[in-house]
């Protein structure tokens, strides 16, 4: 998962959807029945349709929640909160009030989005699922303020949820020690995400594994080319180290699959290797 700031990707946003949108949520305010706001929703799905390409590219196509690309498609558009029902409350009417509300989209996969058993034996998938941490007050109309509840999935939108995230050699999810201290149900917020957003998926533990290690191995030979630059002053020593360095960015890079997982390996790695520590010190 990478941070992705949702007031950017509003402030992108044309005016004629803009408004097309408020309409939309004007006629939802006015419904009578929860019949009525179900058809008006079914009615303009077209609307949050509209943005998936906008969404795919603030997140460099990739999925916003497992950072994979086209393998776990279909992508879609998910509403963060769900705008129909929720399944931890059977009484709730759903979000309907953010059913058009750019800033509860997320870029999705379906692994994450949808409900799915895998080959490998985990399930998963959002759905119409959004848990809160025990004793948190739920928002159930447009005129309580969000901050009253404590989401149990993190979210990109939100830095220090992203944060959440570790990874190491084996390629899965774990707690980022450093959170533990800034969120006392670090644990289960991330258990939760895993499980929601089907982070344990076979395929997907392994891609992440393979990035882990081969982040590795580029530090290894880094290391080992600076070694003998330093000893032999070989100018090809030299440029295989810059290679080796150059390719480790590369994984790292915001655009590149799994980049947090590199972030990870190498912030793993960082006191044991020279290469690792010039990688993770450096701004770009």
């Amino acid at each position: 998962m990478i941070f992705i700031d949702i007031q950017e990707v509003i402030s992108t946003l044309d005016e004629d959807w803009r408004k097309e949108a408020q309409a939309v949520a004007k006629k939802l305010s006015e419904a009578q029945s929860a019949t009525e706001r179900k058809a008006i929703i079914g009615d303009h799905e077209d609307l949050w349709r509209q943005l998936k390409a906008k969404l795919a590219a603030f997140g460099h196509d990739k999925c916003w929640y497992c950072e994979t690309f086209s393998y776990r498609s279909d992508n879609s558009v998910d509403h963060f909160r769900p705008k129909s029902r929720v399944y931890e409350d059977r009484s709730h009417p759903g979000y309907w009030w953010l059913a058009f509300s750019a800033a509860n989209y997320r870029f999705a996969c379906t692994y994450c989005n949808s409900r799915r058993h895998d080959v490998g034996g985990t399930s998963g998938g959002k759905h119409d699922h959004f848990p809160l941490v025990d004793g948190s007050a739920r928002a159930a109309d447009p005129y309580t303020p969000l901050s009253v509840e404590n989401p149990l999935l993190l979210d990109p939108c939100w830095k220090s949820d992203v944060a959440a995230f570790w990874f190491d050699e084996t390629g899965e999810v774990s707690v980022n020690p450093s959170f533990k201290a800034v969120d006392e149900n670090a644990e289960e917020k991330v258990q939760a995400s895993r499980h929601f957003y089907h982070l344990d998926q076979v395929a997907l533990v392994e891609a992440r594994r393979r990035v882990y290690l081969k982040v590795r191995r580029l530090c290894d030979q880094a290391d080992d080319s600076f070694l003998s630059w330093k000893k032999t002053k070989d100018h090809s020593a030299k440029m295989a180290f810059r290679e080796a360095m150059n390719a480790i960015a590369r994984m790292r890079d915001r655009t590149a699959e799994h980049s947090a997982v590199a972030h990870c390996a190498i912030r793993g790695l960082r006191h044991s290797s020279i290469s690792a520590s010039l990688s993770y010190d450096s701004v770009a």
